[in-house]
């Protein structure tokens, strides 16, 4: 046989929709075969894709050596390509997926040339939503509805994400939050101030995968991966951006990124500012024992202002081993102005009958991360080993001052204002050592790892009221309390094809020490325990178009730093958050079974038991009439989940949808008789992303979503429901592109709910701005060619590693 060369060029190198059946777009794939001394094309060549299955499709190059093929859908396939006269081309396991762009690296074989395809473009419409097997994936980067917002508001727009009680949950399980597969170490307010100071334009897409594996912490039911933009191309470039939007308030954000890459080195950062201001109107009625009711009304206007730095550098020592890090700092400057009103209604008489706080706040969040990473490829078998080092810290520096006034019924101020200041700083720190083997096999893919973290958070909370024109300390709210974790891991997954089932099996042990102190109080509270957490995939490939799987996973929820601290939080005369030390974290089980259809329609069905579940509960204080919320322990819960997605385009692909119907069931148990419960119901949802693509670089999104009402724990909440539009434009020859949107168009997302606990019925109403108008201008300079790189896993951008608080 002749001992020729030959490459595979990918000139107009695309995955595009040519047509679709129920919905899915095919994906078509277009290049060019020739000699690789000569460049002449090669006529007749014979090019074909074979897929898991065994099924192959396959197509003849034309006189100029093209070859146009279309592929059933986006999965994982086998290329090979045969010309007389010269050795045959293989290449094994290629992912062809629209939604993401790809460098595929080519090995040939005895005296071939390693060669890259080159240039491997998606030109199918990318959507926000799209969903596989065994992830969701929301694409920030090219939404026009996402520009100008952050990362909080965006995940709140995924089909299954729901906020509840300052948590994010996904399908009624709680998440692990991750930045570039990183720990973000942070849940509650603290998660959703670090991601409300994230700008959109940072972000890439956001992952969400409801089953990850033993490789993953066991923390959290489900895993949310935020991958921060990275540009991959060769030679220096960057881009800028610039938005400004309106609410009630003027709103900005600027950000602007530079990439250097050669064959080596991969340099790149960014800097990011962002400010707005957002009003917070709510309000509630209680009625308590002895005929008492309060009815409170609260208005906030919080400004902020975020400051994010990000800085990395990809180095590869050599074919075999690389090297990197990446350094991000967010800073938010927040402050805030609130005004509380609390009427008292009586049946019997008291000694005043209406109070107003008047609360001026300053607070500065700053969060560090950094991440150093070396991985080394050991041989040419896959065999690799990746070790990761992660820092984290986060720096709160907390100040409020409150004024109470009283008056009498008839308006008069009785008496002289009460002062309050609390000035809360706090220090959490996390440090962590992961090593991740990945072994292949003939039948099976190993995996394995170990990991430790340990983590410490100091709170000092100072509380001062004013007596005689002095400051006083406030024994009863002042508490400085140091919280340490530490946790010892270890994994082992496998993976292996029978057949037409692919069974993955994983476990995971991890060893907890833990210890909280009060120095205030004096008081110690510390536990040890050690759990296995097992989980077991299947997945039935019935047919090109068919698939089924199932999926077992145990996992555990830690709680937030700022739940186990028994610090108080004052927000209003008779309204006060305290800790609980004694909590105990969540345990989880989870069983989920899904079914596609030609990758378009998705069918999922699971259950949760969890034990211990966390929720909100309230108390009473006979003797100051306070209402004191907190976090405590239930005895158990049973979450019931069944969705469905279906993908269609429409018009060519100049209209594709994607939507989501979905019901949950979450019904908590407690064997305290003190422990009120409401009686739970059936929710359901519906989720509706629409894109349109039109010529000359012009395309639009519609978006909306609705919820029925849910009751679940003590509470029950109402219906709610809200739409979003936008629009983007490309112009100088696509550098730079224009987007403008409006977000929750009629200003619906409002949140009331109902509380039902010990003997205290309580309503509540909570308005958050949601409404704003964004114009975002981004223009990319510098070289956007894509060159010819190698493709690898970073430790920092596809290594998944997992999280621990």
């Amino acid at each position: 046989m002749q001992k020729a060369l030959f490459f595979l060029l990918l000139l107009q190198a695309g995955l595009f929709s040519k047509s679709t059946l129920y919905g899915q777009q095919l994906l078509q794939v277009s290049g060019k075969v020739s000699d690789a001394k000569s460049n002449l094309p090669l006529k007749n060549a014979t090019v074909s894709f074979k897929t898991t299955t065994g099924k192959y499709k396959y197509e003849i190059t034309d006189a100029q050596g093209v070859f146009i093929i279309q592929l059933p859908g986006e999965g994982i396939y086998n290329l090979q390509i045969n010309f007389t006269g010269y050795q045959t081309f293989k290449k094994d396991s290629i992912a062809i997926n629209h939604q993401t762009l790809s460098s595929l690296s080519l090995n040939a074989a005895m005296d071939y040339i390693e060669k890259t395809l080159q240039n491997v473009t998606i030109t199918a419409p990318r959507q926000f939503i799209t969903q596989t097997a065994d992830k969701i994936v929301l694409d920030v980067s090219n939404s026009p509805v996402a520009a100008g917002g952050n990362a909080y508001d965006i995940l709140l727009a995924a089909p299954g994400l729901i906020e509840q009680n300052n948590n994010i949950r996904f399908r009624g399980k709680s998440v692990n939050v991750l930045i570039n597969g990183r720990p973000s170490n942070m849940t509650g307010d603290d998660l959703k101030n670090f991601l409300s100071s994230m700008p959109a334009n940072s972000i890439e897409k956001i992952e969400i995968l409801p089953n990850p594996s033993a490789k993953y912490e066991a923390q959290g039911g489900s895993v949310i991966n935020i991958q921060l933009a990275k540009n991959k191309n060769f030679g220096t470039n960057g881009s800028v951006t610039t938005g400004i939007g309106t609410g009630r308030y003027t709103r900005y954000n600027d950000g602007l990124t530079l990439n250097y890459r050669n064959k080596k080195v991969n340099l790149y950062g960014g800097l990011d500012y962002m400010h707005n201001a957002q009003y917070y109107d709510e309000g509630s009625q209680r009625v308590l024992p002895a005929g008492l009711n309060i009815n409170e009304s609260q208005y906030e206007i919080r400004y902020r202002n975020n400051f994010s730095v990000k800085t990395g550098l990809d180095y590869d020592i050599n074919k075999n081993n690389s090297i990197g890090f990446l350094v991000t700092d967010y800073v938010n400057f927040r402050d805030r102005r609130l005004s509380n009103n609390s009427v008292l209604d009586y049946t019997v008489s008291a000694a005043d009958s209406s109070s107003k706080v008047f609360t001026d706040g300053f607070a500065r969040f700053a969060s560090l991360s950094v991440n150093a990473f070396y991985k080394k490829k050991i041989d040419s078998t896959g065999k690799e080993l990746t070790i990761n080092a992660d820092y984290f810290n986060y720096n709160k520096n907390w100040n409020d001052d409150f004024s109470t006034h009283f008056y009498t019924q008839s308006g008069y101020e009785y008496a002289t204002p009460y002062l309050l200041h609390d000035y809360s700083p706090a220090n959490n720190s996390v440090k962590s050592i992961t090593a991740d083997y990945v072994q292949p096999g003939k039948k099976n893919k190993w995996e394995a790892g170990i990991k430790t973290s340990f983590s410490k958070t100091d709170n000092n909370v100072l509380w001062q009221y004013i007596e005689a024109s002095n400051w006083k300390t406030d024994a009863g709210k002042t508490n400085h309390f140091i919280y340490t974790e530490d946790i010892y891991a270890a994994y082992i997954n496998v993976k292996r094809q029978i057949k037409k089932y692919n069974v993955q099996l994983g476990l995971r042990a991890e060893h907890t020490a833990l210890k909280g102190e009060s120095a205030t109080l004096n008081q110690v509270n510390s536990r040890d325990n050690t759990n296995l957490f097992p989980n077991i995939g299947v997945t039935y490939a019935k047919s090109d178009k068919v698939q089924y799987s199932f999926n077992y996973r145990k996992s555990i929820q830690r709680f937030g730093f700022d739940v186990v601290n028994p610090f108080v939080v004052y927000q209003s005369q008779y309204s006060y958050y305290q800790g609980n030390p004694a909590i105990l974290p969540m345990i989880m089980h989870s069983f989920e079974f899904s079914h596609s259809w030609k990758y378009q329609l998705f069918t999922n069905i699971s259950y949760t038991y969890i034990k211990d579940a966390i929720n909100l509960v309230y108390h009473q204080d006979d003797a100051t009439r306070l209402i004191i919320n907190s976090m405590d322990n239930l005895s158990s819960a049973s979450v019931y989940n069944a969705t469905l997605t279906w993908m269609k385009s429409f018009f060519k692909g100049k209209w594709t949808t994607t939507s989501t119907a979905g019901s949950f069931y979450a019904k908590y148990s407690s064997t305290s008789k003190d422990i009120q419960l409401q009686n739970a119901k059936v929710t359901g949802y519906l989720n509706i992303n629409n894109a349109f693509h039109f010529k000359k670089g012009l395309s639009a999104e519609l978006s909306g979503y609705y919820y029925s009402p849910i009751a679940s724990g003590v509470y029950q909440q109402k219906s709610f429901w809200s739409m979003s539009a936008g629009m983007s434009k490309n112009i100088l020859k696509d550098k730079c592109s224009i987007k403008l949107n409006i977000k929750d168009i009629f200003n619906t997302q409002t949140i009331t709910y109902d509380v039902q606990y010990q003997n205290i019925s309580s309503q509540y109403r909570e308005k958050t701005e949601s409404r704003f108008l964004n114009l975002v201008l981004t223009w990319k300079f510098g070289n956007n060619k894509v060159k010819a790189v190698n493709r690898r896993t970073t430790g920092i951008e596809e290594e998944k590693s997992r999280m621990g608080n």
